[in-house]
């Protein structure tokens, strides 16, 4: 069980400078990787991208690779372009009334500078590989901690389910027990109404009113439910509970809880039902962030 926030940090000295490399993550439905890092170790990044799609499932990921006081990496000034806008500008200054060419105006050419040329992708290709290892390693380990923090929710979010769905039992029982008096009382009723009262048999009204009350049998609903939180209770003490696998769990959890609500004639069944409802809602919500 892994969570979808967290944030790792490595820094490796190399023989000049060093190699930084900072990964943040967030949820995200599939993986999306933005990778930031110097145009010399653009060759790197195929490699990069693959070594991180197998730690990573799914998720937001910013990754930095950054390589510090590098001598190599200083940019160069493009002294051609120079040259050659200086000279333009002075043949043309006088009859275009322009100022002096400044640095400033200079530097905000379109390459003003240019990439150093460099074997630094070749020379830090390990070095760089071996410190993304060590930082996707502290970076799931950090998921794991994030999400053994959300351990204590899941259980009492599934201990208050428990005690709701014992409370829905009981009520359930009771409904059962009182719906057939109840509509064979209703049945009477319609009867007298519609003045046909004493033409059905005793146990054909009986037999009616059975009908009535199973169709408002939630207790099959809430034998599956139960099944549901112990699958729940399983997957939570395994470290087995996924973001998509919790998500697809509180769909079915719900559709139990729709039905027993619709079903439901008592007060008390319906506020269970209501409240099952805000748990559930919460458990989807923190369930999201697990990977």
């Amino acid at each position: 069980m892994r969570s979808m926030t967290a944030f790792a940090e490595i820094v490796r000295p190399l023989e000049t400078g060093q190699l930084r490399l900072t990964l943040r993550s967030v949820n995200h439905k599939g993986l999306d990787l933005s990778l930031r890092l110097p145009p010399a170790l653009f060759p790197l990044e195929a490699a990069i991208r693959g070594q991180v799609r197998e730690a990573a499932q799914r998720g937001k990921l910013d990754l930095a690779v950054e390589v510090q006081d590098e001598p190599s990496l200083e940019p160069r000034m493009n002294r051609a372009l120079l040259r050659a806008v200086a000279k333009g500008w002075q043949e043309d200054a006088e009859w275009l009334h322009l100022p002096p060419l400044t640095a400033e105006a200079f530097f905000r050419l379109p390459g003003a500078f240019q990439a150093p040329g460099t074997d630094l992708a070749e020379r830090l290709g390990s070095a760089v590989q071996e410190a993304l290892a060590t930082l996707l390693e502290a970076w799931n380990a950090g998921r794991a901690r994030e999400a053994e923090r959300l351990r204590p929710f899941f259980r009492e979010a599934l201990d208050r389910l428990r005690e709701l769905r014992g409370r829905l039992q009981s009520e359930a029982e009771a409904q059962a027990a009182e719906l057939p008096g109840l509509y064979r009382q209703r049945i009477e009723q319609l009867l007298e109404e519609a003045r046909l009262a004493g033409q059905l048999p005793a146990e054909r009204l009986l037999a009616e009113a059975g009908v009535l009350a199973e169709r408002q049998d939630v207790r099959e609903e809430l034998t599956r439910l139960a099944a549901h939180l112990d699958d729940f209770a399983e997957r939570l003490a395994t470290g087995r509970l996924e973001g998509k696998a919790a998500d697809i769990w509180c769909q079915e959890v719900l559709r139990e809880l729709n039905t027993t609500g619709s079903k439901c004639r008592r007060l008390e069944m319906t506020r269970a039902v209501m409240e099952a409802k805000g748990v559930l809602d919460q458990i989807r919500e923190q369930a999201a962030n697990l990977e």
